[in-house]
């Protein structure tokens, strides 16, 4: 993906901002919540100012050797009251997508997620990606049931090995558009 622009991506509850520095501020209280680091590898932020340096990594919208595009959205409430979580999406040079999600735990279980990850697919599909896959821990149902509402199929199991102690294995899904 050529160095594009991100837009700002609305859907009916929802505006994805695109992630810059600035957004560690308001993301930090959702993102320092250790429960919500329970499925996937990594802790939560050490503190507020390594969140706004890795805010500002992102912001360049490329990977370290230039082959991935990594776009990445804060996902707020239309009536611009509160941030619901975080969309990311990795492209690679074959034009497939890795795509993640959190969703802070007050705003779980509402179908944000869902609207948020169908919106970010949506206009990513509309540059000419075309094939996006996600990583879910087989523990965590409520993700890969959200991905499975998108249309996600289940083609794997990876058996990654250990993470905080216990034996971590991932279902890999895949959405062709």
């Amino acid at each position: 993906m050529d160095r594009c622009p991100l837009p700002p991506l609305r859907s009916e509850r929802l505006v994805l901002e695109p992630l810059v520095g600035a957004h560690a501020d308001a993301l930090w209280t959702g993102l320092a919540e250790p429960s919500l680091y329970s499925f996937v590898p990594g802790d939560p932020p050490a503190d507020l100012e390594s969140l706004r340096a890795r805010f500002r990594r992102l912001e360049t919208r490329r990977s370290p050797d230039g082959s991935e595009a990594w776009l990445n959205w804060a996902a707020r409430l239309a009536d611009g009251s509160d941030h619901v979580g975080l969309v990311e999406a990795t492209v690679r040079p074959d034009r497939s997508a890795l795509v993640a999600y959190f969703v802070f735990v007050p705003f779980a279980r509402r179908g944000y997620g869902t609207e948020a990850v169908r919106e970010s697919i949506r206009w990513l599909v509309s540059t000419g990606v075309h094939r996006f896959e996600a990583r879910i821990a087989t523990r965590n149902v409520a993700s890969w049931r959200l991905v499975e509402r998108l249309g996600f199929v289940r083609v794997g199991r990876l058996r990654d090995g250990w993470e905080k102690g216990a034996p971590v294995d991932d279902y890999e899904y895949v959405l062709s558009r």
